[in-house]
This record gives C-alpha cells, structure tokens and sequence, in this order.
C-alpha cells in the first residue's frame, strides 16, 4: 500500500451475523445459473473436485478506515477488518464487488473459492515457498485483526476462505456485506483533475490526470503516447495509479506493479511495471539502469509549484547502504521477464527525463469523475482486491 497522510474518519460498518454453517444453493447466485469458469489467471486452471461451498458463521467485522503508523514516522491510510475465525486450518481474505464477481467467476461461488485458492498456492509455489509461509496473506485463527491497503470506494462483499494444511479449497467460507464510503474531495484534490502537457522541451506528453479516490488517488492516462512513441502504452487495462499527499497538496507518481501476462514476442511471461530509473553515470549512455523491485510502491517524482506559479515535476532522491546517492531519471513501462531475470524496456525512445515542465491544457481542467469501473481484464482484478498492508520500513538499499 499507499503512504498517505490524511485524518478523516469513515462510518463503521457494522458485522454480520451468521446464523450457522448452510450449504450454497443456486438461488444465492446473484447472475442466475451459468456454467462456472474455473481457470484464472495465475492459478493452474483445473477444477478441484468435490467441493461443497458451506457458508459459515465466523466473524467478520469491516471497522472502516484508519490511520496506520508506519516504522519510518508516516501515516498510511488503511482499510481496518477483525476476524474470528474458530478452525485449525489457514484463511484467505478477498473483498470483490458483485460486478466483478459476476463477470469473472460467473457468480459460482465454488469456481470463486477454488480460484482464490489456486492463485495463492501457485504464487507461494513460484517464489519456492509452502503457501502458509505468507503470513501477509495467508492466516490462522490466531490473526483476528488485519489492516488492508486503501479499496476503491463501492459496495463490497469481503469473503475468508479456508485453506486446508495440504492447499486445497475447502469449501468452508463466510462472508460481509458492507461499502467502503469515498471522501469528500478537498480544493487541492481536485486542483490537479484535468489535461496537462508533461515534458522537458525535449520529449513529453499529452496526459490526462483523473479522480480515482477523493483525496488518495487519480488515474493517470497517456504516459508514454504521442508521435514520438513507437509502442503507445494508453491501454485501457493499465492505467496508472498517482498519489496525492493531503499534508503538502502535490501529486505524487510512484512505482507500481500493474499487472502479468504473457507476452507472444518476448515468448515468456512478463511482469509489467511502472518504474523510476537513475543514472549510474551521466556519461556513460549505458548507464541508465532500473531500481529493480525497490522502486515498487515508492514515490519517484512529484509535482512542484514555482515561485513565479510554474509547475514542475521533480524526482525523489534516496541513499544506498554503501552511501551511493541517487536522484531519479526519468519514470517509465517496463516488463520483467520471468525466465530471462531482467528488465526490459519498451521500445520508447521518448521518455522525458526529468525535471519537467506541467502546463495545464487550456479549458480541459474539470473537476468531472470517470467512471468508477476502469478495469477492462481479468488479470487487472487483483489491483482492485484487498492487499494486506506491509509495514513500510525506513528506505533503505544495499549496495553490490
């Protein structure tokens, strides 16, 4: 998650009660009957088989939104549950709004619980791990209080799934009702909506800032398009997250993993990311590397006004263990490629390095929301689920 500063409160949503353990029956079905869809991306595809869905009675409390202290002295704004959950196995937690859960599981419960389920196993078994020994994700009835990273506002269904010791779904689940309200969005929030030219007289581009979640977040479309871009990167189904900092008004880009596919031409699996890069030596023309893994999540550059009302976007600068200090170059799209261990660029050679000139397009500036369903694929389903919350350490980077 985000690193947000801001100190509204929300409603608390009160817990269900379940009255016991019932079996699912079609008529739970919120689309009807339709065939299930089994295989998911990232899980193995095959339908695990004798599994009877049983909603059961564990608690599950939504106390609402709150402020989290991070170890480095900020304040993260997260999603706050409680569970109780009485079994000897381990649980899953997903939150899935009735939309998605239509659209991609055809409202099966039993395809929606085996695939959740595969997805954490498969995960666990591609980073060599039992899948228990995520802790971040994966619970036992010792864990009854969670913070998760900020969800989009809306109506959710927030499910614990069961996971037997041997990875398998066990069919046993109980589940919330509940809204995650949006805030109202303060002058400075909404400052930045609108149409913007972005770049440094040399390469630049026509972007597009849009409100996402009042006072948190904005999407941000058009990084990486125009004439002088060989592969256009406005795809519906990757758009780009920004942050705004309520304490200092800016707009903050930041690394972001965005979403995996496989990719027919580099004939792998990719990771695809939104990255900050720095220069080794400025005269060295090979000296542009990526900041591989570290820059996810972490602010790469942020909006600035000038003393004469000018606005520029300057990068973050940070310090390797080995005392080697680094300010970044430039933000862009990169695929890490599981086989071939390394990150590989998109084939732009138009990326504006840094800092750089924002103008606001003249009479495009609106305060106008986009609509709230932006995700156009299955494999963008996840940056819309619950992430539990990682503690954030202070920044910190070892040096070969």
């Amino acid at each position: 998650m985000k690193r947000l500063m801001v100190f509204l409160s929300v409603a608390t949503i009160a817990a269900l009660a379940f009255a016991g353990c019932t079996k699912f029956i079609p008529s739970d079905r919120h689309g009807g009957e339709v065939p299930s869809n089994p295989s998911r991306p990232g899980g193995n595809g095959q339908p695990q088989q004798g599994i009877t869905p049983t909603e059961c009675n564990w608690g599950i409390t939504y106390v609402g939104r709150s402020d989290y202290q991070e170890a480095d002295g900020t304040v993260s704004r997260v999603e706050e549950f409680r569970f109780n959950y009485p079994g000897n196995a381990y649980f899953i937690v997903r939150s899935i709004t009735d939309a998605d859960f239509r659209d991609w599981y055809d409202s099966d419960v039993k395809a929606f619980l085996e695939g959740e389920v595969s997805d954490v196993v498969t995960l666990a078994e591609n980073n060599n791990q039992k899948f228990y020994e995520n802790t971040n994700v994966v619970f036992n009835k010792s864990v009854d209080h969670v913070y998760f990273d900020l969800l989009i506002h809306g109506d959710y269904t927030t499910y614990m799934i069961e996971i037997t010791t041997d990875g398998k779904a066990s069919g046993n689940y109980a589940r919330l009702r509940h809204t995650v309200e949006e805030e109202t969005p303060v002058e400075a929030y909404l400052k930045w909506i609108g149409k913007w030219t972005v770049g440094n007289g040399k390469a630049g581009y026509e972007i597009e800032v849009s409100a996402c979640e009042a006072n948190y977040l904005y999407y941000i479309d058009g990084w990486e398009t125009g004439e002088a871009v060989q592969e256009q990167m406005n795809m519906d189904r990757d758009w780009l997250y920004a942050r705004f900092l309520k304490e200092d008004g800016n707009l903050y880009f930041y690394g972001q993993y965005l979403m995996s596919y496989e990719d027919e031409a580099l004939g792998t699996y990719v990771d695809q990311m939104f990255v900050g890069t720095y220069l080794t030596s400025t005269s060295d023309a090979n000296g542009l590397v990526d900041e591989e893994g570290a820059d996810y999540n972490y602010n790469i550059a942020h909006t600035a006004v000038q003393e004469d009302g000018s606005i520029r976007i300057v990068p973050e600068s940070f310090t390797f263990d080995n005392g080697f200090e680094a300010t970044y170059h430039t933000m862009r799209y990169s695929r890490y490629c599981y086989d071939e261990k390394n990150w590989v660029h998109y084939n732009n050679s138009g990326v504006p390095s840094f800092p750089l000139v924002m103008q606001a397009s003249a009479g495009t500036k609106s305060a106008v929301k986009v609509p709230q369903r932006r995700i156009a694929s299955k494999e963008a389903l996840r940056r819309v689920q619950l992430t539990p919350h990682v503690p954030r350490q202070p920044r910190s980077y070892k040096g070969e």
